[in-house]
């Protein structure tokens, strides 16, 4: 016989993997749940999750609040949503066969305001300790600031209180209670064992003493790095059955640790990351979906407020979502905060000035490998942008492929096909302090191939002319390689030595205008074949530009700890091959005047 609540999680997984209207991420995650049914890599049961949703609906209430009319939900038992007992199924309702380890044990919840996150991942690592307590459940929360995480601490409390199960009602059998300036705890006996529960302040530099199975981290858009939530997943290495439960709402910084992890777990959902590590992490995401040739929300569309509010006409006043709507269309600045904190969009501090979409979607339609890009192109042109001691370093060769000799079955470009292939360094040394320090993912960029880790504590100019001397090997006709003179002289002097043509460059504005408009332009018409390098699809995202009244764009980065070092190369390189191959003069009329061009034209000259 089915358990209470089965039928209904499934029914919303069919109902809502097939409904249009519903989020990307949130049908892909029922998709995925109904393959996994069915999927003999994971054993079914519905003991565990029975318990937590039985646990949760008897066990506590509602602190404060009220519903839709106006009536206080103080003491009101806390009712969970289909979509809340869609996610306590698929936590705990997979197991690896044979044994009694759950197949989950990574989470990340991302919900907009209001809909309940933190009293709903409170009320769930609770009753997921009192099922684990016989091995004495360890439960550590930690939210972006101690008051955030006393949201958490404040509910559990009213309900523990309340069910008398503190030493405040029960001075033998009630659990401690610590809640002044020195914690906030509750830690005692309870059921057949052992229980803790601890609110923690954000500070990383001591969670590395600490021993857990259960840890929620709220408000992870707040999290600066990765360091937190590596160091508390390590505290949980002493349990089999662990739980790292993040929750989330979006936020300013579209390329922060949260805005990474975020798109990393959508992936997994999708299906476009497999493996052991996929297999351990389930996401629910709840974002309104972008419009796929804009990139942009349809902030004014009921649609879009509903796929971000999954509690819809629940804690979520359909009314005052409207009005927030039309304030955010009459006052700008409200716009922002609108989109990430009720649409759950991400949005830079600073407006990036590529629109990602339209360079992923151009990358994706092409797929070529390198020995046909050798064959393909007839000429290339190389770029370097050489780092400061230990930091980024990158180069990059660009070439074009025939419009003709680059259309697919099912896409023909209107012109000619942008190619470029990136390659960069990053000294071993200071790679783990800047990987997690600025939220850089260089040893996934190390594992893919795309960067090289050299084992020196600073970085050697020279790095770069080994790799133009590997793309020469392959096939790659390289003409010229374009530098500025002033950075780097060892560098010049070594591709000098292995018999490269490198171009006097400099870094002038109208000339490094001309090779971002370039590659904006192919991007746009779907003529930009990136070979699906992450490094440099994580550099466009980070380039913050300011047209002039000439039209020309002068570019820098978002945040200081951003790096554009991979697209500054393939800039440099571009306007090598404008130059070389006469296009510049065409492309000038998009932004500058033709005695402008010549003028930058005329200080080019080989060394």
């Amino acid at each position: 016989m089915a358990a209470p609540h089965e039928e209904i999680v499934r029914q919303y997984a069919l109902r809502t993997a097939a409904d249009p209207e519903a989020g990307q991420d949130i049908r892909a995650a029922c998709r995925r749940f109904l393959a996994d049914l069915e999927d003999p890599r994971w054993e079914f049961r519905t003991e565990l999750a029975e318990f937590c949703i039985e646990a949760i609906q008897t066990l506590f209430c509602h602190q404060q609040g009220e519903d839709l009319y106006g009536r206080p939900l103080r003491g009101t038992p806390f009712l969970l949503g289909d979509f809340q007992i869609f996610i306590i199924y698929n936590v705990c309702g997979f197991f690896l066969p044979g044994t009694v380890i759950r197949r989950y044990q990574e989470v990340l919840l991302m919900l907009a305001r209001k809909n309940g996150k933190t009293p709903f991942a409170t009320a769930l690592c609770w009753v997921l300790g009192l099922w684990y307590s016989a091995s004495f459940s360890k439960i550590k929360t930690v939210a972006g600031s101690l008051k955030q995480n006393m949201e958490g601490f404040g509910f559990l409390s009213y309900n523990l209180h309340r069910l008398g199960l503190t030493v405040t009602e029960d001075t033998v059998h009630g659990l401690r209670v610590l809640d002044s300036s020195l914690g906030h705890s509750f830690s005692g006996a309870i059921w057949n064992g052992q229980i803790s529960f601890e609110a923690l302040a954000y500070k990383p530099d001591i969670f590395d003493a600490f021993n857990a199975n259960i840890v929620h981290l709220d408000e992870l858009e707040l999290y600066k790095n990765s360091i937190p939530y590596g160091r508390l997943k390590d505290a949980t290495k002493a349990y089999g059955n662990k739980l790292i439960l993040a929750t989330t709402t979006a936020g300013d910084d579209g390329t922060g640790f949260c805005a990474q992890r975020v798109e990393y777990c959508s992936k997994i959902v999708r299906g476009e990351i497999t493996g052991a590590d996929a297999d351990r992490i389930f996401a629910f995401i709840a974002r309104a979906d972008e419009d796929p040739q804009t990139g942009e929300v349809d902030y004014l569309n009921p649609i879009s407020w509903k796929q971000a509010n999954p509690n819809w006409g629940v804690t979520i006043r359909p009314e005052e979502m409207e009005a927030a709507a039309l304030q955010a269309k009459n006052d700008p600045q409200m716009r922002k905060e609108f989109i990430t904190r009720s649409l759950n969009r991400f949005v830079s501090s600073f407006k990036a000035w590529f629109n990602i979409d339209e360079f992923t979607r151009s990358d994706s339609r092409y797929d070529f490998t390198p020995a046909q890009l050798a064959k393909l192109v007839k000429a290339w042109y190389g770029g370097a942008d050489l780092s400061k001691l230990h930091d980024l370093t990158a180069a990059a060769i660009v070439g074009e492929i025939p419009a003709k000799a680059a259309a697919t079955k099912d896409w023909t470009p209107k012109e000619d096909v942008l190619v470029i292939i990136p390659h960069c360094w990053f000294p071993v040394v200071a790679a783990a302090e800047k990987a997690d320090k600025d939220c850089i993912p260089l040893f996934g960029w190390k594992d893919d191939g795309w960067l090289d880790m050299p084992n020196e504590p600073s970085m050697d100019p020279t790095e770069p002319v080994k790799q133009f001397q590997a793309w020469k090997k392959a096939g790659f006709n390289i003409r010229k390689v374009g530098h500025d003179r002033k950075f780097a002289r060892p560098y010049y002097t070594a591709m000098k030595k292995a018999r490269f043509p490198v171009v006097d460059q400099p870094q002038l504005s109208i000339a490094k205008s001309e090779g971002l408009r370039y590659i904006e332009h192919k991007a746009k018409v779907g003529c930009l074949y990136y070979c699906h390098a992450e490094p440099f699809a994580y550099c466009i995202q980070n380039v913050r530009g300011q047209e002039k009244t000439d039209d020309v764009v002068m570019y820098d980065k978002v945040s200081p700890n951003a790096r554009i070092d991979v697209f500054d190369a393939s800039v440099f390189a571009t306007i090598r091959m404008l130059v070389e191959t006469g296009k510049n003069a065409a492309m000038a009329a998009w932004f500058v005047s033709d005695s402008d061009t010549q003028k930058g034209a005329t200080s080019d000259g080989d060394i």
